[in-house]
């Protein structure tokens, strides 16, 4: 009777909600194309095709991330707002992809060996944090290194994905590089001189760990990150979370620049412009241009700490009026923020997915 009971009481129990997407990858002849991956950006989300050429995903919760497909020999084709397709099966073609031939540089002898332009890669993809040390590109072989001697520029492509094994925070990486640049002030690759580094990509994660042994280490990664701040923002909790906000050295109430409102199920934050002008003569970092262009005050730097963790100090820029942080604290557009200091430095080997959930 009792197990009857608790038969009645599981069937009468509403089934968790699931976001699902679903369709078939084919390639230009609309052949399916089998064991095509198919992946939700930033997440640990994925599904590969069968020899139908179709998948499904399934997700607990709409992520504010692209539709990845990638399969070899192909251009990697990106979905944006794919949760709008639920409940319809998509058909997407996959087009051959074209080698193109790199420039070639005409030069006596090349600025920099491999050997060393690697060097700096791995430092300023996998970063030297505990997680970029303890992170290991497997295909080094596929990225392809030039050194543009005009402009002082480290550039980096691969045609195929990255594929990362972080022994730190235990997962399993695939990095799509879309762009990869570190510009110096003269032709060196000594960090002294180091001007910007810059890189982009798409990403899908496997989680690798046994028991959650690396979950200690993952909330270390996420505590003082780009991410935990976009939480703290747009929850508007700073005090329990620890960060302060600070124009030039004087701690500032961060809601007298900073408004949240919410906006069709993500967060609008407002950057309060008066208030950011009138800092102006007093904080941050002016940018001077020539002629009489007054500087905009996006070139304010306003500093944060997380108090007790000095390592997570760091400076951020509004680069724009508006942006928007979803439930997952993804912030867009992508360009509205610039982050130095920790935040900045946080490199590849810092990376949690999206779908992390982080649990004090």
């Amino acid at each position: 009777m009792y197990k009857l009971l608790l038969l009645l009481l599981l069937w009468g129990m509403p089934a968790t909600a699931q976001e699902v997407i679903s369709g078939y990858v084919y390639d230009e002849e609309q052949k399916p194309l089998e064991a095509a991956y198919v992946y939700l950006d930033g997440t640990t989300v994925s599904a590969t095709t069968n020899e139908k050429g179709f998948f499904r995903i399934q997700s607990a919760t709409k992520y504010n991330a692209p539709l990845m497909v990638s399969f070899v020999g192909f251009e990697t084709l990106r979905v944006d707002d794919p949760f709008q397709y639920k409940g319809k099966n998509l058909k997407l073609y996959l087009r051959t992809a074209v080698t193109e031939l790199d420039e070639l540089v005409i030069s006596n002898k090349p600025f920099f060996t491999r050997k060393q332009m690697l060097k700096v890669f791995r430092e300023q993809f996998l970063g030297r944090s505990k997680g970029g040390r303890n992170s290991r590109i497997e295909n080094e072989d596929d990225i392809y290194l030039t050194y543009d001697e005009q402009n002082h520029v480290l550039k980096a492509k691969c045609r195929t994905p990255i594929r990362v094994i972080n022994r730190h925070l235990e997962y399993r990486l695939l990095y799509n590089l879309v762009s990869f640049e570190v510009k110096y002030n003269t032709n060196t690759l000594d960090e002294a001189y180091l001007y910007q580094s810059f890189y982009a990509g798409t990403s899908s994660f496997t989680d690798v760990s046994v028991r959650n042994g690396a979950d200690k280490k993952r909330k270390q990664a996420y505590l003082g990150s780009v991410t935990h701040l976009m939480h703290t923002i747009k929850d508007n909790d700073w005090e329990r979370q620890k960060f302060t906000l600070y124009a030039g050295s004087t701690p500032v109430q961060p809601g007298d620049y900073l408004k949240v409102s919410d906006t069709l199920g993500i967060k609008k934050v407002t950057v309060n412009t008066v208030a950011v002008e009138e800092m102006l003569p007093k904080a941050g970092t002016l940018v001077l241009s020539k002629g009489p262009v007054k500087p905009r005050y996006t070139t304010v730097t306003f500093n944060l700490l997380r108090q007790m963790d000095t390592r997570t100090q760091s400076g951020i820029n509004f680069q724009a009026d508006v942006f928007y942080i979803d439930n997952n604290g993804l912030f867009f557009p992508i360009d509205a923020l610039l982050f130095r200091g920790y935040m900045g430095s946080l490199k590849v080997g810092d990376l949690l997915p999206v779908d992390y959930v982080y649990v004090p």
